[in-house]
């Protein structure tokens, strides 16, 4: 018997395909329970991480004059819309429109694996950007 035929015996005898199933199965539901109990909080804390992040805004203004009023508004409406995709996906207990049970799908947004190899550099940052 050769080398493959004694692997492929092996992965029969141990049923590896029904295992990786299942633990992808159990991966997949652990993860939209994760992202259901995440919906939940951000739900029920948007008000005080808008507050946040209207504090911080507000120091950072002061600091720095109003220079980066305009990138900090931009930036405080993206975070916060952030926050209210995040809040859609709190499950069947909420009321809301876009809520999504515990058992249905969930959209995420793909990943970039091709990340660019000649991104700059923050100022002060040594190395390339990961």
């Amino acid at each position: 018997m050769s080398f493959a035929d004694n692997i492929k015996a092996k992965i029969k005898d141990v049923d590896l395909e029904a295992q990786l199933t299942s633990l992808v199965d159990e991966g997949e539901q652990l993860v939209k329970e994760g992202v259901t109990k995440a919906g939940a909080l951000a739900h029920d804390k948007r008000d005080d991480i808008d507050g946040w992040l209207g504090k911080a805004t507000e120091a950072i203004n002061t600091k720095t004059e109003g220079k980066y009023a305009d990138q900090l508004t931009k930036l405080r409406t993206t975070l916060l819309s952030g926050v209210e995709k995040v809040a859609e996906h709190r499950g069947a207990t909420g009321a809301g429109e876009g809520d999504v049970a515990v058992g249905d799908p969930i959209e995420l947004p793909p990943v970039d694996a091709a990340a660019p190899e000649d991104t700059e550099p923050p100022a002060g940052a040594s190395g390339p950007v990961p």
